[in-house]
């Protein structure tokens, strides 16, 4: 009795708002009570009067020129990965799920008909009696229960709206009749259970069990079936996260009205009444790749590749999300079942590598970390209390991963989780790629007659020119970091090592026009590409997705896919309105690719990403922010091509001075922390696949590797620095030799090659350098040579020693006449030590 009075209280608070409409009721009951023989009786005699037809016109609907179409019900649209996992629903506010009448249990059907229209399947559309005794209940008794049959429900919210007046209660009973005459009961009731609202955002039965049971339609009892059949009548009302016990009692009403018409026992009625309500919390339904879905609903919206959705973004909009709650009006719209490329089994994997390396810190720890990060802490703490609620004060990264010959984008995978911070790491976190840029200034140089033999010098720090304002300070010079020793270095060791002063040169000779143009043709599509010359030092800022994508071209001889995350849109009917058809383009002479790739393979061996040699075919370029904001490694297998970046999420911090896996870090450079991430994910990805090779080497590979031919420069007399430099700047190698002298000190006395010869590029020349130590040296045995043999002999003895040695030939006769112009004795004797400068008598035999 308590919880009937509680009812009756909160119901006391709608009756006043609803006698209106009941009296509105029964005036029309005074016209439909009688049936409708009755009210065409009427007519009839007030036609006598000249008003049966204005009565007719004003009064009684022409149904036959109505449509009377049912709606298409609004509905959910979802996103699912490759294997078909379920990602995430998508809607606009109306949660809807319509389905066959024929797939609505039993028990559901008979809830609902109980709780609002036991005798449905009896009447015509109309429930004289009904609406008579609900009138009378609701006035004098203070009892709610409903009056219009569910197809009169249905008349209204669809029809001819819900006006309290009794204009809208005839038309509504006529329109009732009609859309009966024209539609099945069942098509009727299907429609009404499809569309009909249950409160939360859930339109229909199917996603009203998923919203308050958390199970499957198929899979409800009757006490849920009854309590969900409670909320149609005033979602409000009877919420039963809110009400429970109005909620409770109303169920229990309905399940014993299912035992009066017979559809369950009465045995089962006291089982399900003796039930508790059942109803869960608002099911949180987080997907597991959230970025992901963030990405393609971004693309669903705004792409040109799926305007077939609508030529607007509100048409766009309904097609995906289906109507918006608000809109009464609205109709049809979602039901798409959207496919993305996704491997969730590797995302997953990306996820866990990326929490193992770099864990997400508790609130605590992160404030703290904060703390550490910012000198300004303490000035501004509640602000940066704020701010550790959605930002990481530690490094974070991001990994992304494609297939090499379809351009599929099976990982995504952003370091922070979507509920901390929405912001996309993997594809909206366009960063400095620093030296991973390297590789498009290399494909450019290719294109451009540069070969990988070629040479450039690697001194560091290096001047260089530009034919326009390029330095810090606006000067034409440039200044640039990075180099070797050894004089010229070749172009495909200068990309294994990393050599940033012979790109810095590789850019300003091939023009950084052409470099944005390559990153282009090879996938950097949305980034904003600044043509200058440090663009092959990675000056512009790209997504891992798109840098995963572009150095795919390394491992498929650059044929190249677009990268895509949609590959199948199936409608509601189950047709496949859109299916992703790869298409690949050759970006440039396979060749280059090949001979790219030869070097790059090199970086995880014995280049600067060693620790990223995962024991299989594997190639990459590590990258690092000349000032450690960033750091980078991207490789590629014969199968995929996969980016990791590493950084700070929210600010350009430098990574300096930084604890990553219990190893202190004084700066992140792209082998140091980036590339081992890349080798975790990567051997897992390749756990178990067969070990694979990159396609075979094309014919005109030879052309991009053979050195160009390069002219000796005179370095003697130089100092050895200039020297080596003037050998560089050849394109050649120099070897240094310390040979004491009379010459001064450091000082180039000898080279090995001619002046003005031609060799290779890469050629080492020998320069022999004095010591300003007095030269010493024995005399050569030079006995049995022709004095052309002697002198080159005591050439390359000055060229080694220093000792500067002259020949003086003179002859003599000899009775052996095999020693007819053979050298038969010297002056000094072999053997004798000399200094300096000195003169050797040689004594060549002549016939008697």
């Amino acid at each position: 009795m308590a919880r009937k009075a509680l009812i009756h209280q909160v119901e006391a608070r709608e009756r006043r708002g609803r006698w209106f409409g009941a009296l509105a009721s029964l005036l029309s009951i005074s016209l439909l009570m009688s049936g409708w023989v009755a009210l065409f009786m009427f007519l009839g005699t007030n036609s006598a009067y000249g008003s049966f037809e204005q009565i007719k016109d004003d009064w009684v609907p022409d149904t036959s020129a109505m449509p009377l179409n049912l709606p298409d019900p609004s509905r959910v649209s979802r996103i699912y990965a490759s294997s078909g996992e379920w990602l995430a629903d998508l809607h606009d506010g109306r949660n809807s799920e319509p389905i066959p009448y024929e797939q609505i249990p039993e028990v559901m059907v008979h809830a609902i008909l109980a709780a609002e229209d036991s005798d449905f399947f009896e009447h015509e559309g109309i429930d004289f009696s009904a609406i008579f005794s609900a009138a009378i209940d609701n006035i004098l008794y203070d009892v709610t229960r409903g009056g219009s049959t569910i197809t009169q429900q249905v008349v209204k919210n669809v029809f001819v709206g819900d006006e309290i007046s009794i204009r809208r209660k005839i038309n509504e009973a006529f329109v009732a009749a009609e859309l009966e005459r024209r539609f099945p009961k069942e098509r009727i009731l299907e429609y009404y259970m499809n569309s009909v609202y249950f409160g939360s955002g859930a339109y229909g039965v199917k996603t009203a069990a998923e919203e308050f049971f958390d199970k499957p339609l198929e899979d409800l009892e009757i006490h849920e079936a009854a309590a969900l059949a409670v909320q149609v009548r005033n979602p409000s009302l009877y919420n039963p996260r809110v009400r429970p016990e109005i909620t409770l009692d109303r169920r229990n009403q309905v399940i014993d009205e299912m035992a009066d018409e017979g559809w369950i026992t009465e045995a089962e009625a006291e089982r399900a009444k003796k039930k508790p309500l059942g109803v869960v919390d608002t099911p949180i339904r987080r997907g597991p790749a959230e970025h992901v879905v963030a990405e393609v609903k971004k693309q669903l919206l705004y792409s040109d590749e799926f305007s077939f959705l609508g030529s607007t973004f509100e048409e766009r909009k309904k097609a995906i999300f289906g109507c918006p709650a608000d809109d009464s009006e609205c109709e049809g719209g979602g039901g798409l079942q959207v496919y993305t490329t996704i491997d969730l089994r590797l995302q997953g994997m990306a996820n866990e590598v990326l929490n193992d390396w770099l864990p997400l810190l508790p609130y605590e720890e992160n404030l703290a970390a904060c703390a550490a990060l910012f000198p300004d802490f303490e000035e501004k703490e509640a602000y940066y209390r704020t701010y550790a609620e959605t930002h990481s004060c530690r490094p974070t990264g991001a990994i992304s991963m494609v297939d090499n010959f379809t351009g599929a984008v099976m990982v995504m995978a952003s370091g922070l989780p979507f509920e901390f911070n929405q912001f996309d790491l993997a594809i909206q976190g366009r960063r400095n790629t620093g030296s991973a840029a390297k590789p498009f200034g290399l494909v450019a140089a290719l294109e451009n007659g540069f070969t990988m033999g070629h040479h450039f010098p690697a001194s560091s720090p290096m001047d260089l020119e530009c034919p326009y304002p390029c330095g810090p300070d606006g000067s034409n010079i440039w200044r640039v970091r990075g180099g070797s020793s050894g004089g010229a270095i070749s172009l495909e060791a200068a990309t294994y090592a990393s050599t940033n002063v012979v790109f810095a040169q590789l850019s300003l000779a091939v023009g950084p026009d052409k470099i944005v143009d390559v990153a282009r043709r090879m996938g950097i599509t949305e980034a904003d590409l600044e043509p200058v010359p440090s663009i092959v030092l990675g000056s512009s800022s790209v997504s891992t997705l798109e840098m995963a994508s572009a150095y795919s071209n390394f491992a498929t001889n650059g044929l190249h896919a677009d990268d895509y995350i949609i590959d199948r849109i199936i409608d509601h009917n189950g047709n496949t309105v859109y299916e992703h058809r790869p298409e690949t383009t050759q970006v440039s002479d396979p060749a280059i690719f090949a001979v790219a790739r030869k070097a790059l393979e090199k970086v995880p061996t014995i280049g600067t990403g060693t620790r990223a040699n995962i024991g299989r075919p594997a190639g990459g370029k590590t990258g690092t922010h000349q000032s450690y904001l960033d750091a980078w490694y991207v490789g590629f297998t014969p199968e995929f091509s996969t980016a990791v970046w590493v950084g700070y999420e929210a600010e350009q911090i430098p990574l300096r001075n930084v604890t990553i896996k219990g190893t202190r870090y004084s700066q992140v450079f792209g082998g140091t922390v980036p590339a081992p991430i890349w080798a975790d994910f990567m051997s897992r990805v390749m756990e178990g696949l067969p070990v694979t090779e990159f396609p075979p080497d094309p014919p005109n590979v030879s052309d991009y590797l053979v050195p160009p031919p390069a002219t000796v420069p005179v370095v003697v007399g130089l100092e050895e620095g200039a020297a080596l430099q003037a050998l560089g700047a050849a394109g050649l190698r120099g070897d240094a030799v310390q040979i004491p002298s009379l010459e001064p000190a450091g000082r180039v006395v000898s080279q090995s090659a001619e002046p003005g010869s031609q060799v290779r590029q890469g050629s080492v020349i020998t320069i022999y350098v004095s010591t300003g130590e007095t030269p010493t040296a024995q005399v050569p045995n030079l006995i049995g040579m022709s004095f052309e043999q002697a002198l080159n002999l005591v050439k390359d003895l000055e060229t080694q020693t220093g000792v500067k040695i002259s020949l003086f030939q003179q002859s003599v006769e000899v009775e052996d006449l095999s020693q007819v112009g053979l050298i038969v004795s010297t002056t000094p004797n072999p053997g004798t030590a000399v200094t300096g400068s000195t003169t050797i008598t040689v004594y060549v035999g002549r016939a008697p």
